[in-house]
C-alpha cells in the first residue's frame, strides 16, 4: 500500500511540474541587420506572429527587430535568420518543432527597409500583417490574419485566407484573392483584379478596370471606377 501511495506522489508532483512547465513564459528581443547593396528583394517566411513592415528613404540596409514569446517552450528553439544570396536577402522566423508539440511560440517582426526593395511574404501564418511606405512592388501569401497595405508605390498580389484585407493608396494594378473576410480597397492608381470568396468588398477610386469574381454571397459595394467593371458570380 506504501508502495502505491508513493508512485501515485510521484505521478503527481511528475503532473504538477508538466502543468508548471506548459505554463511557463519566456520573453526575448532579437535584432538582426543586413546591408541593402545590390540586394533587389525581401523574401520572408514567418509563422505565428504579427509583422509590421515599413520603408524608409534615407535607410541602406534591412533591419529587424523581433520579439519571441514562448509558452511552454524554451525560446532556444526559435529560428531567426536573415541572409542574402545574390541579389535577394532571405528572412526566416519561426520556433522550431511546435507540429504536435506542447506549448507555443510566436515572434512579432517589425521590419525596416529601404523603400526600393521589392517584398515577397511567400509564407505567412496565424498573425496581421502590416505594410506601408514602399516605392516598389509586394507580394503576400497569409493563412489566418488580418493583412493592411499603404502608400505602395508598385503593384500588389495577395492572397489571403481567414481574414480582413485594407488597402489604400497603391501606384499600380492590384490582385486580391481572399477566401474568407472583408476586403477594402480605395485609392489604386491602375487596375484592379478581386476574388471575393465568404466575404463582402468595398472598392472605390480606381484609376483603371476592375474585375471583381465572386464565389460567396457576402455585400459587394463599388464606387468610382475611372475604367471598365466586370463582375462575375461562380
Amino acid at each position: 500500500m506504501n508502495k502505491m501511495k508513493i508512485m501515485q506522489s510521484i505521478a503527481f508532483l511528475a503532473l504538477l511540474l508538466l502543468i508548471a512547465a506548459c505554463g511557463a513564459k519566456e520573453e526575448t528581443t532579437k535584432k538582426l541587420e543586413l546591408p541593402v547593396d545590390g540586394l533587389a528583394k525581401l523574401i520572408i517566411d514567418h509563422r505565428n506572429g504579427e509583422m509590421k513592415i515599413f520603408g524608409s528613404a534615407d535607410s541602406d540596409k534591412i533591419e529587424v527587430v523581433a520579439l519571441a514569446k514562448a509558452n511552454g517552450v524554451s525560446v532556444n528553439k526559435l529560428e531567426l535568420k536573415l541572409e542574402a544570396q545574390k541579389d535577394i536577402a532571405y528572412l526566416d522566423a519561426r520556433f522550431r518543432g511546435q507540429f504536435l508539440a506542447m506549448g507555443s511560440g510566436e515572434v512579432d517582426l517589425e521590419i525596416k527597409v529601404p523603400r526600393q526593395v521589392k517584398l515577397d511574404i511567400t509564407s505567412h501564418r496565424d498573425g496581421s500583417i502590416h505594410v506601408s511606405d514602399l516605392s516598389s512592388s509586394a507580394k503576400i501569401v497569409n493563412v489566418n490574419g488580418d493583412i493592411q497595405v499603404s502608400n505602395l508605390f508598385g503593384s500588389l498580389e495577395i492572397d489571403n485566407r481567414d481574414g480582413d484585407v485594407t488597402v489604400r493608396d497603391i501606384g499600380s494594378d492590384i490582385v486580391i484573392n481572399n477566401i474568407n473576410g472583408h476586403i477594402s480597397v480605395d485609392k489604386v492608381d491602375g487596375s484592379a483584379e478581386i476574388h471575393v470568396g465568404d466575404g463582402s468588398l468595398d472598392i472605390s477610386h480606381v484609376a483603371k478596370d476592375a474585375s471583381i469574381t465572386q464565389s460567396g454571397n457576402g455585400k459587394i459595394k463599388i464606387g468610382e471606377v475611372k475604367g471598365k467593371v466586370l463582375q462575375n458570380k461562380k
